[in-house]
């Protein structure tokens, strides 16, 4: 069976993909859908951007008129009807908690959009789409009801897997070649509140740790600013260099007014009574958060603060976003709406002062020596490289020129000789 991806959304959809391939086994991937038997498109249907290039993507296949397209994930779970009836030609549908009837879908098609909610383990997730650095998953769903958000809804309640099928997973993982493990989450920092009855992430990092002697990176994505959980985490770091001095923190705003309608459960002081600490605690930290603009009732002063808060470099890198209006959530209820194009210039006015501090702190690179881990060849002899404070998909490189030829997936010691607004350059 030659099969084609097209994988959309964020990494945790990546992972649902990799299963779903676990599950099929006998395949050979093509990245010419004219030539594939079956083209998977795994949907996200977060925001409308989201759902228009999924929907995208499925006309597009369907108008190649030969692989049998299945379409799987967050926007078939959200939008089954209006989808069966705009794409009848659809092979078969499979929902977000159905990635186990991806065998079935393939051979006889329909729709699988019922399963109860489900996380998987770590026997399920045995094919990756890359070699180097892996996503794993570690819950499921959300505990969480901001106001924007239309996670809950798709995905449901929050469900944590166990500290050792999480364990073994990435022992099995680090033992077939992987360098580098991402943890993921709609929130890291809720993990363990539902099955163990309190939040656990520091000691999953202990255990994961103790674990194995081998050389690999961890690294944390998305934490709910939970100050004792990334406290604890920040603990954990202080023990073991192989736990990134990196962390995604979504803030998603600095006004407490803002903050409050959004439903996130904290405010300004909060905020950067997280960021002292964490700074104080550990040298070289690198902090990333998201932040959206342009939400109902955010007023030109509201939006100067979050400017001023970016700017001051706050935190490293940031992802800016423009308020999405989805229908479902509390926030699309409110008032007061901030025009589109309004939100959009303060998206960019926001992505430009985040882009100044980035290159203000890659200046500072200069001259130092770093530990890089190299995860592809651009041309000869310039290879692509990531350190601790580069998460793959979302930051910046070290490009490294080098006689020498480098192997993908080793960790080299550079050193950085250049630098631009987003990437590094190096030299082994």
């Amino acid at each position: 069976m030659r099969l084609g991806v097209i994988s959309l959304g964020c990494p945790k959809n990546t992972v649902d993909t990799e299963v779903m391939l676990s599950y099929l086994k006998d395949f050979h991937l093509t990245n010419n859908p004219e030539k594939a038997d079956y083209v998977i498109i795994n949907t996200c249907g977060f925001l409308q951007a989201s759902r228009d290039e999924a929907d995208g993507a499925i006309g597009e296949m369907l108008s190649l008129n030969g692989p049998k397209v299945i379409a799987a994930g967050c926007f078939v779970t959200k939008d089954i009807a209006n989808l069966r009836k705009k794409y009848p030609g659809v092979h078969a549908w499979l929902g977000v908690n159905d990635i186990a009837n991806i065998r079935r879908a393939v051979d006889i098609g329909g729709v699988y959009t019922s399963s109860k909610p489900c996380i998987y383990s770590s026997g399920e997730h045995t094919a990756l789409l890359n070699g180097v650095s892996a996503y794993v998953k570690i819950s499921e769903g959300c505990g969480h009801r901001c106001s924007f958000c239309t996670i809950p809804s798709i995905k449901g309640k929050y469900r944590s897997r166990k500290i050792q099928d999480i364990v073994s997973e990435i022992n099995n993982l680090v033992d077939s070649g992987v360098k580098e493990i991402n943890l993921i989450s709609q929130d890291l920092a809720y993990y363990g509140r539902d099955n163990y009855k309190k939040p656990v992430l520091p000691e999953l990092l202990k255990k994961i740790c103790a674990s194995t002697r081998k050389y690999f990176w961890i690294r944390l994505l998305y934490l709910y600013p939970d100050a004792a959980v990334i406290d604890g985490v920040i603990g954990e770091m202080k023990k073991d260099e192989r736990i990134c001095r990196y962390l995604d923190i979504p803030f998603q705003h600095v006004s407490d007014k803002i903050l409050s309608s959004m439903r996130r459960g904290h405010g300004i002081d909060r905020i950067t009574g997280i960021i002292r600490d964490a700074r104080r605690s550990i040298d070289g930290l690198c902090l990333r958060s998201s932040f959206i603009t342009g939400y109902p009732g955010e007023t030109a002063a509201d939006f100067l603060a979050l400017k001023k808060f970016i700017a001051a470099g706050y935190v490293d890198k940031a992802g800016i976003f423009a308020y999405s209006d989805e229908p479902g959530t509390h926030a699309f209820t409110l008032e007061k709406k901030v025009k589109e194009k309004t939100a959009l210039e303060r998206q960019k006015i926001l992505a430009l002062a985040s882009a100044e501090v980035c290159y203000y702190n890659n200046s500072r690179e200069k001259g130092k020596m770093k530990k890089a881990l190299v995860i592809g060849r651009r041309a000869n002899g310039i290879y692509i490289a990531r350190t601790q404070e580069n998460a793959p998909d979302i930051d910046g490189y070290v490009v490294i020129k080098s006689k020498k030829s480098l192997k993908t997936g080793k960790f080299y010691d550079c050193k950085i000789t250049k630098y631009s607004k987003f990437d590094l350059e190096g030299a082994v």
